[in-house]
């Protein structure tokens, strides 16, 4: 069975994703009522402009951020969809080379309206062009099938994503997959509709429950018709294997020798289903292009999707997330407690995906044996808003601000004390005397600071309040202090 070990070890294999790019847009807001006009609700926007890569461009980042090197094949509108696009490609560190510009296509956008307060989906508008049978134009189809055949060399394996938007033609798919099997390469396509007969000769499809049922007319609530549903597809198209997603009941694979194998799904918080068939994808890609067993690799996929499910919106996963989540999380809650631990290059990350529509707090501290006046900061600093960000001063700089005899407790013991606290999110350390770098990279919308503080002093007001940032101060517990409780006890030794 996969473990930590096996996931951290894993390369880094070259993979082409081709198929359908799209752009998911989300608009945030707060809902405060209901519209005096008609029975809905009324979303008074705050963030219009959260942008993230959908369809197979998700599919791309994911393998991105599982450690793949990526390839990506596709078509982008002449449009301010196809602009963003590209921009968000880039912006991910995925090359827009292979992006052919089609004057004729409109880039599908998937638009979601979110209460931020609930992360809950308001109503999705689909912006993609009316005519359903519509597909990309000659010109386009040949340009995508010579820069697949300058690249599939290069390829460990690749990763095909239909989401019946025009770009994979039957011509263009039966070229494609031609070229694969010529060269080695291994195929796996992520299906869509209901004639599956132009994914022939491909190594693998990925259907979830619903697409084989339709594909094959078989209602698969058993074992034995999941079997049924699987050697169907095997042979009519001539696949090596195929896993077909089955929701709650996890993953099964059927290969041409009728050797099968599944994993069943765990329980997990889930908060948005969006994107978890991209991340499954992505993840097999990964897998079966790393040589991981069929059992492997189905189990690394279940781990993938049950963070991804964890998240809000079109998300990614990555190697460290799969390990936390599912090994360190489960079986070592000591372990737990420290990956609330983050570097400031990792925190700017994760606070740019998970602060839409939330307040982040920042405070500091040495946090050096403690005392209620540090939980009482605490505990009034995580009031303030959603997400708490703590900036711990290292062992040098308390020493820079204390002096050679502190601190008592080294840096990794006030790590496990402050992560104890549910409060608290996340645990930075920091090597300066002031916390001033971390506010300027994490811009939180509220500092929080004790009320011992001079308003004026406060490091990093200035910084806060110029973007629209708030000061909040923390009431005191008299006569406690960690310089204190260190003189109370030398006098009675």
């Amino acid at each position: 069975m996969i473990n930590a070990d096996i996931i951290n070890n894993l390369p880094a294999p070259r993979i082409m994703v081709i198929g359908d790019f799209l752009l998911d847009r989300y608009v945030w807001g707060k809902v405060e009522r209901i519209s005096p006009e008609a029975p809905v609700q009324i979303l008074k926007v705050r963030n219009d402009n959260d942008y993230r890569l959908g369809g197979a461009a998700n599919v791309a980042h994911n393998l991105l951020t599982l450690g793949a090197k990526v390839t990506v094949l596709g078509v982008a509108g002449k449009d301010k969809g196809g602009q963003e696009l590209r921009a968000q490609l880039r912006k991910h560190k995925l090359d827009c080379a292979c992006i052919i510009t089609d004057k004729t296509y409109i880039t599908p956008i998937k638009e979601r309206m979110m209460d931020g307060e609930h992360d809950q989906q308001i109503i999705r508008v689909d912006r993609e062009r009316q005519n359903q049978e519509y597909s990309i134009s000659h010109s386009t189809e040949k340009k995508l099938m010579r820069s697949f055949a300058r690249n599939v060399r290069s390829a460990d394996a690749v990763v095909i994503s239909d989401y019946d938007k025009g770009t994979l033609t039957p011509a263009l798919l039966k070229n494609l997959i031609q070229l694969c099997r010529k060269y080695h390469k291994q195929v796996l396509v992520g299906p869509k509709g209901s004639d599956f007969s132009k994914y022939k000769g491909a190594t693998a499809i990925i259907p979830n429950r619903s697409e084989a049922q339709i594909a094959t007319g078989e209602e698969i609530k058993d074992d034995k018709t999941k079997r049924r549903a699987a050697q169907k597809l095997l042979k009519n198209l001539n696949l090596d294997f195929i896993v077909i997603t089955l929701g709650p009941d996890g993953l099964y694979l059927l290969d041409k020798n009728n050797v099968s194998a599944s994993d069943l799904a765990k329980h997990h918080e889930v908060y948005d289903v969006t994107g978890a068939g991209d991340t499954v994808l992505a993840t097999l890609g990964m897998a079966f292009a790393s040589k991981l067993s069929f059992q492997d690799s189905l189990h690394l996929a279940n781990l993938a999707a049950g963070v991804v499910v964890s998240k809000v919106g079109t998300a990614t996963v990555t190697r460290e997330e799969i390990i936390e989540h599912h090994y360190l999380k489960s079986e070592h809650e000591n372990i737990r407690a420290e990956h609330k631990l983050k570097t400031a290059k990792e925190l700017v990350s994760i606070l740019a995906q998970k602060r839409v529509g939330k307040k982040v707090v920042f405070t500091n501290g040495c946090f050096d044996l403690f005392h209620p006046g540090h939980i009482r900061t605490l505990e009034f600093a995580r009031a303030q808003g959603d997400i708490l960000v703590v900036g711990l001063n290292s062992d040098k700089s308390v020493r820079l601000i204390k002096g050679r005899s502190r601190p008592i407790l080294k840096q990794s013991d006030r790590i496990k004390v402050l992560s104890a606290f549910s409060a608290v999110d996340y645990i930075v350390p920091f090597d300066q005397a002031t916390p001033l770098e971390l506010i300027r990279k994490f811009k939180p919308d509220v500092l929080v600071k004790g009320a011992d503080w001079e308003k004026d002093g406060i490091v990093g007001a200035d910084v806060v309040r110029s973007y629209g940032g708030r000061i909040a101060r923390v009431p005191l517990v008299p006569a406690i202090s960690t310089t204190e409780i260190i003189r109370k006890i030398k006098t009675t030794l």
